[in-house]
């Protein structure tokens, strides 16, 4: 019997088997999971919603966004970074120069479709309902200055 024969075949079988473990457990990032993702949503979700009467009304809805992006899952993680991108676009969007409301208009039409899958993902995962953020432009007031 030659038991030395088989002995490079199970050595590398077994030193593929350590190094995919190793990458599984190095990739998966607990912080990125979906039940501290709900969590935290569940405790921020009151400031996601409306009305924005104000443009600082924006701006701490993109921190609040900007902040849940570090531990969003990976399921839908292109989709949040899609909805905050739109958020950061509105938060700097000046209400007087039509140019800069239609970029804004266009980047609101490129994010429904990930809106809605973070709202699909939301309801089914957390049972939360995800309010809607895509309404923006029409929810800040232009800021106007008093006449003397």
């Amino acid at each position: 019997m030659n038991f030395t024969s088989g002995l490079p075949k199970v050595l590398l079988t077994t030193g593929c088997a350590l190094v995919l473990t190793a990458l599984s457990v190095g990739c998966s990032d607990p912080e990125r999971g979906g039940a501290n993702f709900c969590g935290e949503l569940e405790k921020q979700l009151p400031g996601l919603t409306g009305p924005l009467t104000v443009t600082s009304d924006i701006g701490d809805l993109l921190s609040r966004y900007k902040s849940l992006s570090k531990i969003t899952p990976l399921a839908i993680e292109a989709d949040w970074k899609t909805v905050t991108e739109l958020i950061d676009q509105a938060a700097d969007v000046d209400p007087e120069d039509p140019l800069s409301r239609q970029e804004l208009s266009d980047a609101a039409y490129k994010a429904e479709r990930p809106a809605r899958n973070i709202a699909t993902w939301v309801e089914s995962t957390c049972g939360l309902a995800m309010p809607d953020v895509i309404g923006l432009e029409g929810s800040v007031a232009p800021s106007t200055t008093l006449a003397p």
